[in-house]
């Protein structure tokens, strides 16, 4: 057998949806601030469910997928591109649910790839199409959006690269694998919002950015370094080595007396609902690019 056998029951579904759910109103209502004491406990339930397969095989993989999760996530956390409870959460699930089980609502094979890839996938097709129209709807009163015959060349430019990729995604799957309304359907549904981020991507940044203070700054807010001259990064840089992207307790310390304003992304969507969607999705799908093929 290539890949250790691996069956999902409802105890390890409802542990799973109930810690994505906790993230998710952390998220939203707590301003993004997990507790420490939910990060670190989401982890230990997984590691509970780990243990509890009672398999070698099972038991290594779901920690090489968790080692795996848990580095990259802090990767990305350190560029400034997730908070770090959001990579506790992860690691989390991959512990919980290591390997893709079959899907609820769709017969293609999972191919024994993680789950956590799958839910990655998921969740970034929700993050695509929940952010431009988060965004679009929360734009500050009186702001209008720029008409689409009034914009720059090279917004005109990388959209017509994207219409065009996509262009050619559908063309080689359909020329491939025959004609599928599921991968049609699907490519849609994530090229049409990328699209409209690209051409809207300048009004959705305002909307999402506010100029504060750094004693107005949380931990784990991010800062929008690249709308900041190039001489204010230098002057930060410089005189605070605690200045980075991602807002740390020991940076907001620092900066705190400064009376010089920092763009922040006070109104960014919070990335813990996507991943619920793309949990559920998961679940119910499985991997989306192996049922677009």
């Amino acid at each position: 057998m290539p890949f250790p056998a691996f069956e999902v029951n409802f105890l390890r579904i409802a542990a799973l949806l109930i810690i994505a759910i906790v993230y998710a109103c952390y998220d939203l209502f707590n301003r993004r601030n997990i507790p420490d004491m939910m990060a670190y406990g989401s982890v230990a339930i997984g590691i509970v469910f780990t243990l509890a397969l009672w398999d070698v095989q099972q038991i290594l993989y779901s920690a090489i997928v968790a080692a795996i999760v848990g580095a990259l996530s802090y990767l990305l956390y350190k560029v400034g591109q997730m908070g770090l409870g959001d990579g506790f959460e992860f690691v989390a699930i991959s512990l919980i649910v290591p390997m893709q089980p079959a899907p609820l609502l769709s017969a293609a094979s999972q191919l024994g790839l993680p789950f956590m890839l799958s839910v990655f996938v998921a969740t970034g097709v929700a993050a695509i199409v929940l952010v431009p129209a988060y965004c679009i709807a929360h734009m500050r009163r009186g702001k209008r959006l720029a008409p689409i015959r009034g914009m720059k060349a090279n917004t005109a430019a990388k959209a017509s690269i994207m219409i065009l990729a996509y262009g050619s995604l559908l063309l080689f799957v359909t020329y491939s694998f025959g004609f599928s309304i599921v991968a049609w359907a699907i490519t849609a549904l994530i090229g049409v919002p990328s699209v409209v981020a690209i051409i809207y991507e300048e009004e959705m940044k305002a909307q999402m950015v506010r100029w504060v203070y750094p004693r107005e700054l949380e931990v784990e807010d991010f800062v929008a370094v690249e709308l900041m001259g190039k001489k204010d990064i230098a002057f930060f840089a410089k005189r605070y080595k605690e200045f980075g992207r991602v807002a740390t307790k020991e940076m907001v310390g620092k900066l705190s007396p400064l009376r010089k304003k920092l763009p922040v992304y006070k109104n960014a969507i919070p990335l813990a609902f996507p991943t619920l969607i793309g949990i559920v999705a998961a679940l119910l799908f499985g991997n989306l690019i192996l049922l677009i093929l």
